[in-house]
């Protein structure tokens, strides 16, 4: 009787303790694949048992973030960091996108190809009217920077404002680069790449202490076996090679949304022209 007794006592330990080293996690779906077999990728190496929910029909980005918790809809979003952000939830400071969305490529008119091909530093840049989003986080930076600016409201106003002469440029980010604007009468410039630190960041809410342990141990471990970077070229290598980014002149720009926390220092977490 005393063994049965140990051995159920030692049966429930063992299940308690699988309990707590057991993950949920809900996030905004559908996401996409690069995203998703990055969680799967963290959560593995964390050596946590899971179970990934996709959230769907959600509402904007803003409100996203009131919605992380135990006792709410998510457990995990990923977004573009800011101080304010970084103030409503718990930031893995570890850049998921290894700052690509920082690189910028300019969508122009096909008669004037060769608009960028003189540019070298940003005052060159401050010869022409760029059009960007009223939400992009780009205009911002672009106005900080002194780079001429006018904003639309809707994306699908861009191309005829840019054929209209509205502005001279869109500065499209590296990974939304696609021919099918082409066919429109426009082309990408092929000289030059505009570049500002930026981040992407898994955000937990601020009480999920084991969530936000294991995605950040998960992604330094993926970092350092390779595993992500295999993961990364299967995503991006592609796009990088096709557009030529290390034969383009790359001009900086400051970045004053991006927060001091940033690991800028830490060259591995970063993508390096």
């Amino acid at each position: 009787m005393k063994f049965i007794l140990v051995n159920l006592l030692i049966l429930i330990s063992c299940s308690l303790s699988a309990a707590e080293n057991f993950l949920q996690i809900r996030y905004p779906g559908p996401a996409n694949d690069y995203v998703t077999e990055l969680i799967l990728l963290a959560l593995e190496k964390s050596g946590h048992a899971f179970k990934s929910t996709p959230v769907l029909n959600l509402p904007s980005q803003k409100r996203v973030f009131f919605m992380l918790g135990k006792n709410k809809e998510l457990d995990l979003i990923w977004t573009v960091t800011s101080v304010e952000r970084e103030k409503q939830a718990l930031a893995i400071k570890i850049p998921i996108d290894k700052g690509l969305l920082g690189y910028r490529i300019a969508l122009i008119k096909k008669e004037n190809p060769d608009l960028f091909k003189h540019a070298k530093f940003t005052s060159d840049l401050r010869k022409t009217l760029f059009g960007l989003g009223f939400d992009w986080p780009d205009l911002e930076i672009f106005r900080k920077n002194d780079i001429p600016s006018l904003s639309f409201h809707k994306n699908s106003q861009q191309v005829n404002m840019l054929k209209n002469k509205r502005f001279d440029a869109i500065p499209m980010g590296l990974l939304e680069v696609n021919d099918s604007l082409i066919e429109k009468g426009l082309v990408y410039d092929q000289h030059m790449v505009m570049y500002y630190p930026s981040a992407v960041y898994f955000f937990v809410d601020k009480n999920n202490l084991k969530l936000y342990e294991a995605l950040k141990e998960g992604l330094k471990t993926a970092l350092k076996d390779g595993s992500w970077q295999i993961l990364f070229d299967k995503h991006f290598a592609k796009t990088i090679e096709r557009v030529q980014l290390k034969k383009r002149t790359l001009i900086r720009l400051k970045n004053p949304l991006l927060p001091r926390t940033a690991p800028t220092d830490i060259p591995e977490y970063w993508y390096e022209q």
